[in-house]
């Protein structure tokens, strides 16, 4: 699809197709120093071990990668979007990182693994409560025995605007980047547009994503009909447990192991 914005001629793309070459710089890296630190931090809280493990949603693979080298464990990296795997391919040279592509709806793993992953917005970019659930299910068959299932989630506990723009603007080595996210709380929805411009006289892409945020009722809905066991939820900036409603929930679950 082609239209007209600001005089230029923009094309509108897959999620992530094009923004899958500025990921990192615009955003990826700088997330991924906060979520290491977190996902350390729990571990070690809870006394989490594990000697396998899968990332959903791995994006451009900056996780994997780090689960590999650091932890020197199997890793799975699952992701839907062909671009942002082959970003990951690059990342992860080297390693023993497994790509695969693949819908988490419909998660199979190679072999089940002691430990799952799910960060940076991945399990918002399902829109219904339904497809939530279905997706834990999948989850839980892929773990296991009492193996765990690390995430974070949005909450409707946002504190945009709502109903008006919030615009984020980021200039990478390669392109220029504009990110206007736009908050709807009576559908806990967020939506969000991507323009990129990668030379003076190129007509920019545009790329169109929609999130759905969940409530904690929701959340136990889903994590119970799965057949999990919470063992914390933290706020994702400070990780200290939740007592009130936050933005970003950082959620420990375990796999009921079955009698």
């Amino acid at each position: 699809m082609v239209f007209t914005m600001n005089g230029l001629m923009a094309h509108v793309a897959l999620p992530y197709s094009q923004f899958a070459r500025t990921y990192d710089d615009a955003v990826g890296t700088r997330y991924f120093q906060g979520l290491k630190r977190a996902f350390e931090q729990l571990l070690r809280q809870h006394g989490v071990r594990f000697s396998s493990v899968a990332d959903l949603g791995c994006g451009t693979g900056l996780f994997a990668r780090y689960l590999d080298r650091i932890w020197k464990v199997p890793v799975f990296a699952v992701d839907r979007s062909g671009a942002m795997l082959r970003r990951a391919a690059i990342n992860c040279r080297g390693g023993k990182v497994v790509l695969l592509l693949q819908d988490i709806r419909s998660l199979h793993l190679p072999a089940q693994v002691d430990l799952i992953t799910a960060n940076f917005d991945t399990l918002n970019h399902l829109l219904t409560l339904k497809d939530l659930i279905r997706t834990f299910q999948r989850v839980a068959a892929n773990l296991t025995p009492s193996g765990h299932f690390l995430f974070d989630i949005l909450t409707p506990c946002q504190l945009l605007p709502p109903g008006r723009s919030s615009v984020h603007r980021f200039i990478t080595p390669q392109c220029r980047v504009e990110q206007v996210i736009r908050w709807q709380p009576i559908t806990n929805a967020l939506s969000i547009k991507i323009r990129q411009r990668c030379h003076a006289r190129a007509n920019p892409a545009i790329e169109l994503h929609r999130e759905r945020t969940f409530t904690v009722e929701e959340l136990g809905r889903a994590l119970h009909e799965a057949g999990f066991i919470v063992r914390g939820v933290h706020d994702a900036t400070t990780l200290a447990p939740a007592t009130r409603c936050v933005p970003r929930l950082l959620v420990l679950a375990r796999r009921i192991a079955a009698c």
